[in-house]
């Protein structure tokens, strides 16, 4: 499963119960919509990270959902689904960049295929892999272990995104100091509170993982670095 949710839209009860069992297999959230007008509405509400519309829906049809959901968002993967009767309705569809046409009716195996190359292809680009599910969304800039969030302070969240700029290489001491203590005057007890910081965050990201491997290591004359399994 991966840490990420999905806006599935069918006017068709049973089939909308059919690919929403395949689709919880892989992500966190699956939002049901069973036509267009909800379809936007929830988007809007829940801002799922990709898109899969039927073409055929009441109120608002789907080429119509991604073309106002282009307007402003020009990145999530819409995935259409089409029968074959509605191929001449694609030629709407020639600028809303759309990720795949699916036609009408799937197999599951196709849809599994399909869900899995789309979200590899997403997670690549927006998702970082730590280690064996424990992944860090730029997008929200969160940390989850097999899709539940780890939450986290102000201080581990901003000592975090500082080490994730420039992953696998070492920060100077005082380079994290001066950033995840941007307001107090660093002195000489802010080494201490750093080395606790590093613990405290270690230790919690191992009692959730299950593991005894530090993420973020500390080198004496280099300083932290976060050590990625790849």
């Amino acid at each position: 499963m991966y840490d990420m949710t999905v806006l599935y839209a069918e006017d068709d009860a049973q089939s909308r119960k059919n690919y929403a069992f395949v689709l919880e297999e892989y992500f966190s959230e699956v939002y049901l919509a069973e036509d267009g007008r909800e379809a936007l509405a929830l988007y809007r509400e829940k801002k799922p990270d990709i898109l899969l519309l039927d073409i055929s829906m009441p109120f608002i049809d789907g080429l119509e959902v991604a073309k106002t959901v282009r307007e402003t968002n020009k990145e999530i993967p819409i995935i259409m689904l089409t029968a074959h009767s509605e191929k001449d309705m694609l030629l709407r569809a020639m600028d809303l960049k759309l990720e795949k046409y699916l036609l009408k009716p799937i197999s599951e195996a196709k849809l599994h295929e399909i869900m899995q190359k789309v979200l590899s292809e997403h997670t690549d680009k927006n998702v970082i892999c730590l280690r064996e599910k424990l992944l860090w969304d730029k997008n929200n800039s969160h940390l989850s272990y097999d899709a539940q969030e780890i939450r986290l302070t102000k201080k581990e969240h901003k000592l975090i995104m500082l080490l994730l700029h420039s992953l696998g290489e070492y920060f100077m001491h005082d380079t994290l100091i001066i950033n995840v203590w941007d307001d107090q005057l660093p002195d000489d007890s802010h080494d201490n509170k750093l080395h606790q910081l590093v613990y405290r965050l270690n230790k919690k990201i191992n009692e959730v993982t299950h593991s005894d491997t530090q993420l973020i290591e500390n080198s004496y004359t280099l300083g932290y670095r976060i050590k990625c399994d790849h």
